[in-house]
């Protein structure tokens, strides 16, 4: 059997998809339903390669019967993957990505001012919210606040969320290096599941999360917690060295 560049061409790029699909649902819980209907798949392919025909005509039933459905139980997570695709920055990164080595476009020492902040608001109990920009542009979702432009650092940081700053309510947003919005309001979420002792600061960085795949740290002004949200999955951060891990590893 010959195989061709097009043969070639047809699987890198469904690789590609079910990459995607699989790092748009991992660790949420519609992982489970993936991976059940990629192991149905393999199943279903058994069968026809040993030619188990009435098998292999219901579980093809099941397909196409069920399309429609998956559509529904995956659409916040199929509408989050094409607006990933579609935004300029997914493109700048795939063409980067293979015409030159990954690059990390968030620094260390960004990681750093952001780790060693969120340790300060948390010991002084500081009600703190910061978005910090993956993938899909945030410009559809946050088109209010204040405009800024100046490199993430502790002082600056400090001096937004001071607690009688003009700019402490709402979230900063910060994008590669810099913070480039603050007092920026976010779409609240109304998932019931939320437990009732979360304020709206955790209903605003989880219904962000719902339709993006920005990372939300969010700081209790009550109990000085940190909370790490992406992809609707909140993480409380209990050591510090714990949210300079989670950062790197979606970060860099």
């Amino acid at each position: 059997m010959k195989i061709s560049f097009i043969d070639i061409l047809d699987i890198f790029l469904v690789a590609i998809i079910l990459f995607q699909v699989y790092r748009l649902v991992y660790k949420t819980p519609a992982l489970n339903i993936f991976n059940g209907i990629i192991a149905t798949f393999i199943f279903w392919k058994i069968v026809e390669i040993y030619q188990m025909k009435l098998l292999s005509i219901v579980i093809s039933a099941f397909f196409k019967g069920g399309f429609l459905a998956l559509i529904i139980v995956f659409q916040p997570e199929i509408r989050k993957f094409l607006l990933i695709v579609g935004s300029k920055i997914f493109f700048k990164k795939f063409i980067f990505s293979i015409f030159k080595k990954s690059g990390v476009s968030i620094k260390t020492e960004t990681i750093d001012s952001i780790v060693n902040a969120c340790a300060i608001f948390s010991g002084d109990k500081t009600g703190v919210l910061i978005v910090i920009q993956l993938h899909q542009d945030l410009k559809e979702f946050i088109q209010n606040g204040d405009k800024m432009d100046a490199k993430v650092n502790i002082p600056i940081l400090e001096s937004i969320f001071y607690k009688n700053s003009p700019l402490h309510d709402g979230a900063v947003v910060i994008i590669e290096n810099k913070i480039i919005k603050t007092r920026a309001i976010l779409p609240v979420s109304y998932n019931k599941e939320i437990p009732s002792r979360l304020g709206l600061r955790h209903r605003a960085a989880i219904g962000l999360s719902e339709k993006t795949d920005a990372i939300c740290l969010v700081i209790s002004e009550e109990t000085g917690y940190i909370s790490y949200i992406k992809d609707q999955k909140r993480t409380v951060i209990t050591n510090i060295n714990n949210l300079k891990m989670k950062l790197e590893e979606d970060l860099l």
